[in-house]
């Protein structure tokens, strides 16, 4: 009996050794297939492509590469098994994603500027000289350096989707929705309806996670003509008569802002509308749109819910109309689903909030609620939206692939700009510092923002100091030192930010995690911006300054 358990185990350990050998050896495999394929091409035929593809073997050799596609394959494969997001199948879906594909851009951005070392090292080695006599030009190197390391990277991140395609649907298919885990069920609409989907949650992961959807916000209502109104009588009660210098176009502009703040708060029992355009889904009552919203209540329940009646659509128009009876923990973002022909043939769409508690009324429910009377107010930070589904998950995450991409293949020119000129250790310095600066462009641009001001520039204060220190007044002078400075660090780093990318415009895994559209004409902007511009000007610039290095010179 133990000799067979032992047996057993024996078989099961070796099974798990192959199992792990086979994951280990998947992404080197890949890689040997692309190299081979490649080879097949008619770029692989050429000086830079045998270049291109001496650094794809090159990338599969370094023990550096290895430890980095091992934290991948850790990243990817190891995160379904230890989070668990907010214990909902939707939250552990996003968390994944959420992390998984940050990790694996933060960890193929570094590992991208540490294969830029593979021209120091053959600089270093002597290795360029056998290159150098082919003959193979100068450009013709540092071009295929770059081709390789795309195509290492192309390889590697094709291989990464694929691997984070599947663990997304391994963890929809093993994790239990909330209502499994807690014993319940969410019923959409009210309980008592037949057909009612018994995981609202699995629902929430289809149609809010799993698809790519585009957001349509309210039109704002015109608020110049009250404003105007407003502004007239005020003017014939003597209002301003004893208001020095007001201008009465701003004037205009704060009263339409009052009316505006005004419109956005719904008193109870009080309705507001909501008016949408360019709502261009498929209008049939098979498909589903949604309103989502987020609203600030005050003299909420004990319960801290929102009870509220939505109206949503327009039978002037042609359209269905629908009644959403709705129970919402306030303070956070709600979603309502309805039928996409509540839509009218115009691609417009009216959606009415009635604030008061529907199940309170005793004709329907045979045990009413109280009324709960409160104030809801639409902020404008969270406006409320219409959201209606254009694309699949699948192509989603290959466009967001591409613009991860993008970074990468900027990022490969950097590293060989910064390697053409420096030895390594300065030039993986400047890679890294000019990737933190383009990924940290949004917050050190709000930073500084308040620091500047317009009728002050780096020479002005320079002068105010000058001016202080002669005349002997040490407080004015370090006030003025400290303009100074800090005017000096805002236009340096303002200078910089028009050379170097802004990373963050062009991150799209949140935008991919909440179920919105990675369009397409956001990707053909990281392509142009990241590939045709800023990549072209860095390795032009490295094929320039590599092409005036003395590769005999001694470098360390």
């Amino acid at each position: 009996m133990t000799v067979a358990v032992a047996s057993r185990s024996s078989r099961t350990a070796r099974r798990r050794w192959r199992l792990l050998r086979l994951l280990i050896g998947l992404p080197a495999a890949a890689e040997r297939g692309v190299s081979r394929f490649y080879s097949w091409t008619p770029l692989g035929r050429t000086r830079v492509g045998a270049i291109a593809q001496q650094t794809v073997a090159e990338g599969v050799r370094m023990k550096i590469a290895l430890v980095f596609l091992a934290l991948i394959g850790v990243c990817v494969l190891g995160l379904p098994l230890t989070i668990q997001g907010d214990s909902t199948l939707t939250g552990a879906v996003q968390s994944y994603l959420s992390y998984a594909l940050t990790t694996v851009g933060f960890l193929l951005a570094i590992l991208t500027i540490f294969m830029s070392r593979t021209v120091s090292d053959e600089l270093v080695g002597k290795q360029i000289m056998v290159l150098m006599t082919k003959p193979v030009a100068r450009w013709q190197y540092i071009l295929g350096k770059w081709v390789g390391i795309c195509i290492f990277n192309a390889g590697f991140l094709t291989f990464t989707g694929f691997v984070v395609f599947g663990m997304v649907h391994y963890i929809a298919a093993t994790h239990p929705p909330i209502e499994e885990i807690y014993g319940s069920t969410q019923m959409k609409g009210r309980a008592d309806e037949p057909g009612a989907p018994a995981s609202a949650d699995r629902q929430r992961l289809q149609t809010e996670v799993l698809v790519a959807r585009t957001a349509t916000p309210f039109i704002l209502p015109d608020f110049t003509e009250a404003a105007e109104a407003e502004y007239q009588q005020r003017l014939k009660e003597g209002f301003y008569d004893l208001t020095r210098d007001y201008d009465p176009q701003e004037e205009r502009e704060r009263l339409a802002g009052k009316a505006e703040a005004a419109w956005r708060v719904v008193q109870p029992l009080s309705r507001r509308l909501f008016q949408f355009e360019k709502v261009l889904c498929d209008r049939s009552a098979d498909n589903e749109i949604q309103i989502r919203y987020k609203a600030e209540v005050f003299g909420y329940p004990p319960d801290e819910i929102l009870r509220a009646e939505w109206v949503i659509g327009d039978p002037s128009k042609g359209a269905a109309r629908y009644h959403a009876y709705t129970r919402h923990v306030i303070q956070r973002y709600q979603t309502i689903k309805v039928p996409a022909n509540c839509v009218a043939e115009d691609q417009t769409l009216t959606v009415m909030f009635i604030n008061r508690n529907p199940y309170a009324n005793p004709e329907e429910y045979p045990i009413p609620e109280p009324l709960y009377p409160c104030t809801v107010q639409f902020i404008e930070s969270a406006p409320v939206e219409c959201l209606f589904v254009v694309g699949t998950f699948e192509g989603n995450l290959a466009r967001l692939l591409a613009l991860m991409m993008c970074k990468l293949t900027f990022l490969a020119a950097l590293g060989l700009l910064a390697t053409s000129v420096f030895s390594w250790p300065v030039a993986c310095l400047v890679s890294l510092a000019f990737y933190a600066l383009a990924g940290m462009q949004s917050f050190l641009t709000e930073a500084i923002d308040p620091m500047d001001t317009a009728d002050a520039t780096v020479f002005s204060r320079l002068a105010d100091f000058g001016r202080a220190a002669m005349a002997g007044d040490g407080a004015a002078a370090s006030e003025a030192f400290q303009g100074f400075f800090l005017e000096g660090v805002g236009e340096s780093l303002g200078l910089l930010f028009y050379v170097i990318p802004n990373f963050a415009r062009f991150n799209a895994v949140e935008v991919l995690v909440d179920g919105r559209n990675v369009s397409l004409v956001w990707v053909l902007q990281g392509i142009g911006q990241l590939v045709l511009v800023s990549t072209t000007l860095a390795l032009g610039l490295a094929m320039l300054l590599f092409q005036r290095r003395e590769v005999a010179e001694i470098s360390l």
